[in-house]
């Protein structure tokens, strides 16, 4: 049970965890099998959070967004100038027969780690992320960034399928090589 948590959550902790800890007895074709479900489990679940969680931030940032006064009166504020230097001229925006002044926008920040993720998905695209999330990134966080840039969930579900088969077929063939011996002991 613990096994199919793990990979639901962090998948390339999950296979090794069989072969390096002493509490599990799985067969190669078990550890395989719970790997593949616990890595799909948290697919399903996360591909549906992930669109709970982005229509909450949406709502919530709405709802906490500032919306600037209107100016009455006038239409336009009028120009200042206090300075010699050539100057830009901006007028505040009109929305439905009253100035409004627009708010400043705040920059976004970006972690390294975000920039990575998009910078995959701009070269590869949606092959390159879920080849690389259950490995490199954790499920839950490369499945946030698969729903936000692709809408076919279908499409989504097979890709990270095939990726979680063949990461599950990798890692457990490598621990099972390198903790057994002879061939007999690989197939029992």
């Amino acid at each position: 049970m613990s096994l199919i948590l793990i990979s639901s959550v962090k998948f390339a902790i999950g296979p090794p965890l069989v072969y390096l800890t002493e509490e599990y007895d799985f067969t190669w074709l078990e550890t395989n099998l719970y790997a593949i479900l616990g890595g799909m489990i948290g697919v399903v679940f996360f591909m549906n959070f992930s669109d709970w969680l982005i229509m909450g931030w949406n709502k919530l940032r709405d709802y906490f967004r500032k919306k600037p006064e209107p100016v009455k009166d006038q239409v336009f504020t009028d120009p200042i100038a206090d300075t010699d230097e050539p100057i830009h001229i901006h007028y505040s925006y009109v929305e439905h027969g009253s100035v409004v002044v627009p708010e400043a926008r705040k920059r976004r920040v970006f972690t390294p780690r975000t920039r990575r993720i998009v910078r995959i998905w701009r070269r590869y695209g949606l092959t390159g992320l879920a080849a690389l999330t259950p490995i490199l990134f954790s499920i839950p966080l490369g499945i946030f960034f698969m729903v936000r840039f692709e809408k076919n969930k279908r499409k989504i579900l097979l890709y990270m399928f095939v990726s979680i088969l063949s990461w599950s077929l990798i890692l457990t063939t490598f621990f099972e090589l390198t903790h057994k011996r002879t061939l007999h002991e690989i197939i029992r």
